[in-house]
């Protein structure tokens, strides 16, 4: 899978990051939201659409889009607003990574959109997509980009008549983003096992930054080998979903694993998938059922096993 092979060049550059002494020590940045039911955004929308709602999605983002880039950078996606009426908003929270938003700006250029300096707001850079001339007939600020605080946020919605009227929900979307401290309350790392006549799951996770995961995925059946292998995948609004290599058979095949939960404890979810090549992959739209007797509980020693 292409996403699991770049967010692990990500986190192998990460962990080879000099730590010697003469080397400078970065601030700590805040991280993106994790549950798009907890952001600040539904209290900025203005008075004239009453009450609106978190839109449960379920992202399928194609490759070579911003949706795409944002999950493959361990960002989220959350849509507000009124779906029967068709009005709303659609954030996208990312960490920059130093590169992210250079990267997909020449292409928002491309489509259209132009440099702008926000009012009142200290970001490092901003796109924005309008349509017609202000002051003159119908005007729109369709979606709005930006760069601040070593993330990148897109803000798009259909009811923005002018710049002034987008910045509440541009600025709630900066306020969403979490503290260092808030980010490690809610931070999986640690080992879960779920153990049953015949068989032990386990999952260690050894990586959570913004929403991105890595865990050592181990089973054993009494009657067969143990199955090992890396598991790579984001955490957002509860959902812990990704790929890990099963080694077991060859050639290699990447499986699709799904849990829900917290750090309290972790239940895995069954869909029906379809295989292409080496790849296993839930169908859509998800068809999944939750069992709760193979709940993953925090436990110790997890290291052992992946020693052996």
């Amino acid at each position: 899978m292409k996403r699991t092979s770049l967010v692990l060049a990500a986190l192998l550059l990460l962990t080879s990051c000099s730590s010697t002494p003469e080397s400078s020590v970065a601030p700590v940045l805040p991280s993106v939201p994790q549950d798009c039911t907890k952001t600040k955004i539904l209290d900025a929308f203005p008075e004239r659409i009453p009450n609106p709602q978190f839109i449960s999605t379920e992202w399928e983002p194609a490759e070579g889009t911003d949706l795409y880039a944002a999950y493959n950078a361990g960002g989220i996606a959350c849509s507000y607003g009124i779906q029967e009426a068709e009005i709303g908003a659609t954030v996208i929270w990312a960490p920059d990574n130093k590169y992210l938003f250079d990267e997909l700006s020449a292409g928002w250029v491309k489509a259209g959109q132009q440099e702008f300096d926000l009012p009142n707001l200290d970001e490092e850079k901003a796109f924005v997509l309008t349509e017609g001339t202000e002051g003159e007939g119908e005007y729109h600020v369709w979606a709005i980009n930006l760069l601040i605080k070593g993330s990148w946020i897109s803000v798009a919605a259909t009811f923005f008549g002018s710049i002034d009227e987008a910045m509440p929900l541009v600025n709630a979307a900066v306020d969403s983003l979490r503290s260092a401290k808030s980010a490690a309350k809610t931070s999986l790392i640690g080992c879960y096992m779920a153990e049953l006549s015949e068989d032990l799951y386990v999952l260690n996770v050894h990586y959570h930054d913004n929403n991105t995961v890595s865990a050592d995925y181990y089973l054993r059946n009494l009657n067969s080998g143990p199955i090992q292998g890396l598991l790579i995948g984001s955490y957002t609004n509860g959902v812990l979903r990704g790929f890990y290599s099963d080694t077991s058979q060859e050639p290699t095949i990447e499986r699709e694993l799904i849990f829900k939960g917290d750090k309290s404890g972790l239940v895995p979810g069954t869909s029906p998938v379809v295989r292409t090549n080496e790849v296993e992959r839930f169908k859509t739209p998800l068809q999944i059922t939750w069992n709760e007797d193979y709940k993953y509980s925090p436990a110790e020693d997890c290291e052992t096993l992946f020693r052996k």
